[in-house]
């Protein structure tokens, strides 16, 4: 699924309605007939609630017109307040004439409004076109909008909230509990630095023409199931452990061993055909009783990692999980990185701080390497940034200069490819804000190279299951007791979810 800009979305806008020869007022009717279907799934004995409906000049706002008048034919109670102008578009207009007159309140961005808490209020006032940032003149009527204590629901875009660029933090901007967004994400919605105005959002499909997504480019692009199963390799009835893979898991430390043990075991049930650990003396006993299922090397040191054996008959490596930063571990490092083969490698954690420190080792990372840092490691490899898009940018850039592949961590988390392609992810939750989940992270990618996909394919892959798996452990187990083994436990279900038909049953 293409992230396009503004611009881009009203190129397609414009296409579907010459494609499909329709009106641009029934795009709008049908755009908005969507959202009216949402909010009835929400709220399915509407005559029960009382809906403000915040309408600004443009097509937005007739998106919000056209609300009311579908609320109000379900015998709901229903206000529109639609800001005063003089240059209402011709399908807005069209729309205000569809409404009893005395529906309709007209405000200013300056008018003092009282909204009670029980109200469910619709923000129609900007959309993804909104170009420049709002005013300190709407701060008002925004923010007795944002207070009122009511349920919100911003069409397409938080009004204040630029779609492609970045948004000042002290700008008016609406807080929405839930935007409903048309046919594709926008940028802004995916990018931690807004999570005080999107709160959550949903794309809904108002059938925009295919034809003119398929003719428009964009670097930046949205992981769906859909996508995922266009490469994922369903298994042969005589396939082997042979054809799986080997794969190679270092690292751990004393007191760390518990990384080790959860990324072998999330190896394990991503399907790799073999599963080798290499750990401190001390781990020995601790893997080979919690993970039977895999082998296990150790260093001549007891409590840390001093030396990595030959690793040519693997067929992917992950490194760094809960190693350390002991000299004799950066050392170690050093010698492993400046001999590497081609063996696809996934590097982590600790991996990943050394290196930063050691930054003249970059050169010598294997092209295609998987890079999976949160936060803090991104931030030592990149230097400061300012915003999400800065942030990007730099990622961009490294990505490119040593071809590797880069993952930005978050709600939705931004895999960044060497050709400058973004992608974001749809899965996950915040039940997987807690230490560990990166740990199954890297044992589900090592697992996914090692069975021959590509460093983009494992990538792009092994977050989404990754994520998918802990949507559905949340179901049943919820955001705040959710840990990095329930997610393994319900790795299975993510992969079946990929072999089911239509029908339900699994091929």
């Amino acid at each position: 699924m293409k992230i396009l800009s503004a611009a881009q979305m009203n190129w397609v806008d414009g296409e579907t309605i010459k494609d499909q020869q329709i009106s641009s007022l029934d795009l709008m009717e049908r755009a908005a007939t969507r959202v009216f279907e949402e909010i009835k799934q929400c709220y399915p004995s509407m005559e029960r609630y009382s809906f403000y409906i915040f309408c600004g000049k443009g097509n937005n706002g007739g998106d919000g017109l056209v609300l009311a008048r579908l609320l109000d034919q379900q015998q709901a109670k229903v206000r529109v307040y639609l800001i005063d102008a003089d240059d209402y578009t011709m399908d807005n207009l069209a729309n205000q004439k569809r409404l009893p007159g005395n529906m309709i309140q007209k405000i200013t961005d300056t008018d003092q409004l009282e909204i009670p808490s029980e109200v469910i209020v619709l923000d129609c006032l900007f959309g993804y076109g909104l170009s420049r940032n709002l005013t300190q003149n709407w701060s008002q009527l925004i923010t007795t909008i944002n207070t009122c204590g009511a349920k919100i629901f911003s069409i397409d875009m938080p009004s204040g909230l630029l779609a492609d660029d970045k948004t000042p933090l002290d700008a008016p901007i609406v807080q929405a509990d839930m935007v409903y967004t048309f046919q594709s994400p926008k940028l802004a919605l995916l990018l931690p630095q807004n999570q005080t105005w999107v709160k959550d959002f949903k794309i809904l499909n108002i059938n925009l023409s295919q034809s003119a997504f398929d003719r428009i480019n964009s670097n930046y692009l949205y992981v769906d199931q859909a996508l995922i199963r266009s490469f994922y390799r369903k298994r042969g009835k005589f396939d082997h452990k042979g054809i799986f893979g080997h794969v190679f898991i270092a690292g751990g430390s004393r007191g760390k061993m518990g990384a080790v043990q959860l990324a072998l075991k999330a190896a394990l049930r991503s399907g790799c055909g073999l599963a080798s650990a290499y750990i401190p003396a001390c781990g020995y006993s601790i893997l080979q009783t919690a993970v039977p299922e895999a082998m296990v090397i150790t260093d001549p040191e007891d409590a840390i990692i001093t030396r990595f054996p030959p690793t040519e008959s693997f067929q992917a490596i992950g490194l760094g999980i809960g190693m350390g930063t002991a000299q004799y571990t950066v050392d170690a490092l050093k010698v492993f990185i400046a001999a590497m083969n081609d063996t696809p490698l996934v590097l982590d954690a600790d991996a990943l701080n050394i290196l930063a420190l050691e930054s003249d080792l970059w050169p010598l990372v294997p092209k295609g390497t998987v890079l999976t840092p949160h936060p803090k490691e991104l931030r030592r490899i990149l230097g400061v940034w300012q915003d999400d898009f800065e942030k990007i940018a730099k990622a961009k850039v490294f990505a490119h200069k040593y071809h590797l592949y880069v993952l930005i961590k978050g709600a939705n988390s931004a895999m960044v490819m060497p050709d400058g392609e973004v992608y974001f992810n749809s899965t996950g939750n915040v039940g997987m804000a807690t230490g560990g989940s990166g740990d199954v992270l890297t044992g589900i990618l090592t697992a996914l190279l090692g069975q021959g996909y590509s460093s983009k394919e494992a990538l792009l892959m092994g977050v989404y299951l990754h994520g998918r798996a802990a949507d559905i452990a949340v179901n049943r187990l919820g955001v705040d007791s959710l840990l990095p083994s329930d997610t393994i436990d319900y790795l299975s279900a993510a992969f079946i979810e990929l072999t089911q038909g239509n029908d339900g049953l699994v091929y």
